[in-house]
């Protein structure tokens, strides 16, 4: 017996059976695929309130510049305080010579280092050698132990002098100079809480500039020149006006020497 094939009627369209079961099926696979879809969705929204990612962490400070700076100090007597030294340095470190970009201030981020960098030796350096000596002599050792860190750039020293006249550049080496003679009467005990904190820093900031411009022009044997310049300004420091008259005098010189750099470099004319 042949069973009877019954046709159906959808959305008054006449379908036969074999096609009616297809769509069918097709109904209950759209309705499971459809369910799992929500399923999945709505399981993904509970792990995400409950599940919360952690922020992603700040990147560690970069310690590359102070690499480059750092390695590019050996050629300063070579290529002075610019640019080049820095691409020197960067090389030996492995870094692509263009990484000098990383410093968009050139020369005046490497005098800016060095600055720095020997305040922290000299404190270091001086910091347990002061015992037995008097306020002068530790000032003295102090200003001498700078110097030294400065001798072996000396020759390259105006053209670091010429960079930081530079009006942009001002406010960096005022600053340095400022903690650097505060170090020095810190670590010589100085107490002083009135008007001579002020007046203290301001003649020693006045010597060891005057000093460190002399420097520059000494020719005589190990500096012993400059250090006689020093002994013969902290001598004097006891008669302010006397001091005053003749450091300008050399300051005066050091400051045309100074200008004198900056034109033949074409550099600041105001």
């Amino acid at each position: 017996m042949f069973k009877q094939k019954t046709a159906c009627i959808h959305q008054g369209n006449v379908i036969q059976p074999i096609i009616w079961r297809n769509v069918l099926n097709k109904q209950q696979n759209t309705r499971k695929f459809t369910s799992a879809a929500e399923d999945l969705k709505s399981e993904n929204s509970v792990n995400e309130q409950t599940h919360t990612p952690p922020p992603t962490p700040p990147n560690p400070p970069n310690p590359i510049p102070a690499e480059i700076l750092r390695a590019s100090l050996p050629f300063v007597n070579q290529y002075g305080w610019t640019i080049d030294t820095l691409a020197q340095g960067a090389k030996t470190l492995g870094y692509p010579y263009i990484s000098h970009g990383l410093f968009p201030r050139g020369g005046a981020e490497l005098i800016d280092y060095f600055l720095e960098d020997c305040r922290i030796k000299m404190t270091n350096e001086i910091f347990d050698k002061m015992d037995g000596l008097k306020v002068h002599q530790k000032i003295r050792f102090a200003c001498i132990t700078r110097l030294n860190l400065t001798k072996p750039y000396i020759k390259k020293w105006s053209e670091a002098l010429a960079i930081m006249a530079q009006p942009n550049n001002i406010p960096m080496p005022i600053e340095h100079l400022a903690k650097l003679v505060d170090d020095m009467w810190y670590l010589a005990g100085d107490k002083s809480a009135d008007m001579n904190w002020y007046s203290k820093r301001a003649i020693l900031a006045t010597i060891y500039t005057s000093t460190e411009l002399y420097m520059t022009q000494d020719t005589s044997p190990d500096y012993i020149g400059t250090f006689q310049f020093l002994d013969r300004r902290l001598q004097d420091s006891a008669t302010f006006g006397r001091l005053i008259g003749e450091i300008n005098t050399f300051a005066d010189f050091a400051v045309k020497s100074t200008f004198g750099i900056l034109s033949s470099k074409g550099i600041g004319r105001f």
